[in-house]
């Protein structure tokens, strides 16, 4: 027995200083090698996180009371519970309790664990902005990125150019492309870029504030579009995270970690997480308060609240009539469950749909990828496309579709109307890491991701049904009395799809 005990001591001690060491590079959003990997991701690698090593994802208490925030942290391949515990400074005991373990040995990949963390420092409770600031929504339908950037013609950003996806592109253009990918706030990004960087009003500038505007000091991020993409994807995770009430937390450049107040908006949450990833507690404060970021924001474009636009989601909100993207009486398999709409920072807005004819291959499919109802068409670039429902041109406003990873030729256009079952494109690879050719579809709301799995407003699709689990990329699609389960495998009876209109089995 107690030579037993011995070596499970000894063997959590060489495991715990393993996993301090460095951590390869992953993939943006990449899942554990036992498990498929996720078929989308940015270019220039993933502005989110630099390690595989993942951010956890933080629930808030359920009352402002001090006690322990539940850190959620899926397992990967080659954890084992104490290497995590070390990682997380808390016992092997405490872990095993909070997740109801009884053998330490037990762990599978893809588990989520809760992680007991306590912080007694608790962040300020002022609201910053309004949520409808954050995401790319309503209130900037009249809201034009280079005419307000041409009020300042001397500025860094007034004349900066830098090829983005083998584009020649202004510095306006990046903040509009940041803004419609991540569906987040273009005054929020250049009141950043102004208080991290000075670019939007001076043009003497810094080394170190040109080579990171947004104030994230990262070799591999260095440029206004990463830097800017990372900004949006941090936005992104304080805003959804506080929405759903998975993050009750904000981390610091040391490590130090505060307690979110419990009564801000989402979109104060938003900027108090990514103004926190390049400071510490100290500066964090002074940064959050009414004469730091607000201030900035204020210069710029006045009282941010005047903006405001409310509700964004109708309490009443229902998904219109979509049909599956798919072209009818193919074969086509789903190989992806709810998972991140447009990088991690994002919620479980998208599923994965892919052809039978490019298993395992990049080639673009000969099956078409087509519209899941009437609308226009608002972007088509790099993989790609954006169709908005209610036909004004501007996906921020009422219900828009997310097509990825549509081929450029036989693509639809820009300003392009089209009818439920008109063809979109070929389904392929472009616009992201991904194994296979496959469609990437997601839902937005007057800019909001909108969950695939939402309890209230779930996917639904030719009268499929999406519905997921604790694991991203995991999930299941039913119709009547059958079910799909998502997989990465092609396996007919189990992830197989004749597409049709809706009705059916």
């Amino acid at each position: 027995m107690m030579r037993s005990l011995l070596c499970l001591i000894l063997c959590s001690i060489f495991l715990a200083a393993c996993a301090n060491q460095p951590a390869p590079t992953a993939l943006p959003g990449a899942r554990p090698t036992a498990t498929p990997r996720p078929l989308l991701s940015l270019p220039f690698g993933d502005p989110a996180t630099p390690t595989a090593t993942p951010e956890p994802t933080e629930t808030l208490a359920p009352s402002p009371t001090p006690g322990p925030v539940f850190t959620e942290y899926k397992v990967r391949n080659g954890d084992t519970l104490g290497a995590i515990s070390a990682r997380y400074n808390i016992s092997l005991e405490e872990l095993m309790k909070a997740n109801n373990l009884t053998n330490p040995n037990s762990l599978q990949v893809g588990q989520t664990l809760k992680i007991p963390t306590f912080v007694e420092r608790v962040g300020p409770s002022e609201k910053i902005v309004p949520d409808s600031e954050v995401v790319y929504g309503p209130a900037y339908k009249n809201f034009d990125i280079k005419a307000f950037v041409e009020k300042y013609p001397n500025s860094y950003l007034a004349s900066y150019v830098e090829t983005v996806d083998r584009e020649q592109r202004s510095g306006a253009d990046i903040l509009q492309l940041v803004a419609e990918r991540f569906s987040v706030g273009p005054r929020v990004l250049l009141a950043l870029l102004e208080m991290e960087g000075g670019w939007v009003t001076s043009s003497a500038l810094s080394g170190t504030q040109i080579a990171f505007p947004f104030g994230l000091q990262d070799g591999a991020r260095e440029n206004l579009y990463r830097q800017a993409a990372w900004a949006a994807n941090q936005l992104n995770a304080g805003y959804y995270g506080k929405l759903s009430g998975k993050q009750g937390l904000v981390e610091f450049a040391d490590g130090e970690r505060a307690r979110l107040a419990w009564e801000i908006n989402p979109g104060t949450a938003a900027i108090q997480n990514v103004l926190a990833k390049s400071t510490t507690w100290d500066e964090w404060q002074k940064r959050v308060a009414s004469d730091g970021f607000r201030a900035t924001y204020e210069k710029l474009f006045g009282d941010p609240f005047q903006y405001q636009v409310k509700p964004l989601l109708p309490k009443d909100l229902k998904q219109p009539t979509l049909r599956l993207p798919l072209e009818d009486g193919k074969l086509w398999y789903f190989t992806g469950g709810p998972h991140a709409g447009w990088v991690d920072g994002s919620p479980w807005a998208a599923v994965d749909l892919a052809p039978a004819d490019q298993a395992g291959s990049c080639w673009p499919s000969q099956y078409w990828v087509v519209a899941a109802t009437s609308g226009v068409i608002t972007s088509a670039e790099n993989g790609r496309v954006v169709q908005d429902l209610d036909g004004d041109g501007f996906q921020g406003t009422g219900w828009a579709l997310l097509y990825m990873h549509i081929y450029d030729e036989e693509r639809v256009n820009v300003g392009q109307k089209v009818k439920t079952n008109d063809h979109i494109g070929h389904p392929s690879c472009q616009g992201g890491a991904a194994e296979t050719s496959h469609v990437h579809f997601a839902r937005l709301y007057n800019g909001q991701w909108i969950a695939a799995d939402d309890p209230k407003i779930p996917m639904q699709l030719s009268d499929w049904t999406f519905s997921g689990d604790s694991q991203e990329y995991n999930g299941a699609m039913a119709r009547k009395s059958a079910t799909r389960t998502a997989e990465n495998q092609r396996l007919e009876n189990v992830n197989g799809i004749i597409a049709d209109g809706g009705g059916g089995e």
